[in-house]
């Protein structure tokens, strides 16, 4: 994955001269800490250095704030100020929040030092009753700028803007369309284009094959086979052909990502693949998804764009998409499974055994590979997408269980099954996932991101689903919260 631009922050602060606390001494002391924390956070900070006092001083600042490119404004009600001084600040439409700070000492004749918070309460009232040209939801903060309170959701913010402003711009590979059959997947890319500002591209499948079968240069093509075969790859000898066709497929889709500048893939695994090229693919998308290039099965640009979301949010971490195939009420387990398109990197200590797909193995023919059989390994894992209409997001945590026996396949239990810190028993989450109508496919990372997928779908304007406890009697349909 390319390396993520930087956030980029601004941040100001409004006061009035009659609230007689430090509150200049405060905000030097906020925004110095915030500095401080730029380059391990990944964003630049610009700040209004001057505490704003008037309405001209408060254009000023949204002005050059607006033209430095700021992705998120941090306004500081450093005390109560005039409520004229937001306008400026949502007239840039860029996204905005909030900050209050405590009141400290009594003024040396004990009055009210800063009013901070009262500050925020009517900025962020006037933003959502009577500024409502301001397109979007604003974020309110509490705390000086090193307290836990405000540290833990502005380390939030960040990591979820950064994931949006990266995604923006971003563009997915559709090959060869959605698999038949799975029109629940398919998306209008205009409302994706709208909602995340991620652009389709519709690679042609014929043009694919053709470059991955008359590829000439042979060292590069043997290159890529050697990269398949990690030192916890085992490849079935009698597959060395099919090994051949998946590294000029590997070959192809990273020269199409170069030349249509893609960050992710939805391919169409099946049936052309083996009907055309006698191959399988699930191997290919492991080794996709291990050189950072998200890539989904069966055309789903959904999971595609959650993958490229979770990896974003995640520093460039390996994502992969499995299936939910069975529940256990034993131990409230589910387990995630698919055909084979998980990387090595995800591997147990046992690793992946490169074999035939036994799907499409039948008695009187070739066997057709390869696939990644594979126990994920153990850890906490974040699982999220968005609804094909990018109107409503999925988010659960859990924890990956490698001893508990499975299928052939790439799969793992997933246990200690938590949405919005509530504990679900796998009943719960049949309940939740189903009466929400979520399709199919589950992107997983490694790693705990509920919070800021939330915050970043939020951002966009995306709903999220709410976990829903079983009942025995029927639910409405599309239920959310």
């Amino acid at each position: 994955m390319a390396a993520l631009r930087k956030l980029k922050i601004g941040v100001a602060g409004v006061m009035c001269t009659p609230f007689r606390g430090e509150k200049e001494r405060y905000f030097a002391e906020d925004w110095t800490a915030l500095s401080g924390q730029q380059e391990a956070a990944g964003f630049e900070l610009k700040v209004i250095e001057k505490g704003i006092y008037t309405q001209e001083e408060a254009q000023r600042a949204a002005d050059e704030l607006s033209q430095w490119g700021a992705d998120f404004i941090l306004l500081q009600s450093s005390s109560f100020a005039a409520g004229e001084f937001i306008r400026p600040f949502a007239a840039t439409q860029i996204r905005l929040g909030l900050w209050g700070v405590p009141e400290g000492e009594p003024s040396s004749e004990g009055g009210l030092p800063l009013n901070s918070f009262t500050g925020v309460n009517l900025y962020n009232s006037l933003l959502q009753t009577r500024l409502k040209e301001y397109p979007h939801p604003v974020k309110w903060f509490f705390g000086h700028a090193e307290s836990p309170s405000f540290q833990e959701r502005f380390n939030i913010t960040v990591q979820a803007l950064r994931a949006l402003v990266n995604l923006r711009g971003s563009r997915v590979g559709l090959a060869g369309g959605v698999a038949p059959g799975f029109d629940n997947l398919t998306v209008d890319p205009g409302v994706l284009k709208n909602k995340l500002g991620v652009e389709v591209v519709e690679l042609d499948f014929d043009a694919v094959l053709k470059r991955a079968r008359t590829l000439e240069d042979q060292k590069l093509i043997d290159t890529v086979k050697a990269s398949f075969l990690q030192p916890n790859v085992n490849l079935n000898a009698h597959l060395t052909g099919q090994l051949e066709k998946l590294s000029r497929l590997q070959v192809a889709y990273s020269q199409f990502a170069q030349e249509e500048g893609l960050s992710a893939f939805a391919i169409s695994c099946w049936p052309r693949f083996q009907s055309d090229y006698g191959v399988a693919v699930c191997s290919l998308l492991g080794q996709l998804n291990t050189l950072g290039v998200p890539a989904a099965c069966e055309g789903d640009v959904p999971a595609a764009v959650s993958m490229l979301t979770l990896s974003l949010l995640s520093n460039g971490a390996v994502t992969t998409l499995m299936d939910l195939v069975t529940l256990d009420e034993e131990d409230d387990s589910v387990l995630l499974w698919h055909c084979g398109p998980t990387s090595p990197l995800l591997a147990d200590e046992r690793g992946v055994r490169m074999s035939s797909l036994w799907l499409f193995d039948q008695p009187d023919s070739q066997p057709v590979g390869l696939h990644n059989d594979l126990i994920l390994k153990g850890g906490k894992v974040t699982v999220a997408g968005f609804t094909a209409d990018f109107e409503r997001a999925l988010v659960l945590e859990g924890e990956i269980d490698p001893q508990k026996p499975s299928y052939k396949g790439s799969s793992g239990w997933l246990k200690q099954i938590h949405m919005r810190g509530k504990r679900l028993q796998a009943m719960d989450l049949a309940e939740t996932l189903l009466s929400s109508g979520y399709q199919h496919h589950y992107p997983l990372v490694y790693g705990q991101v509920e919070n800021a997928f939330l915050e970043m779908a939020a951002w966009a304007d995306i709903a999220e689903i709410s976990p829903l406890n079983y009942t025995t009697y029927l639910k409405p349909q599309g239920t959310i919260c």
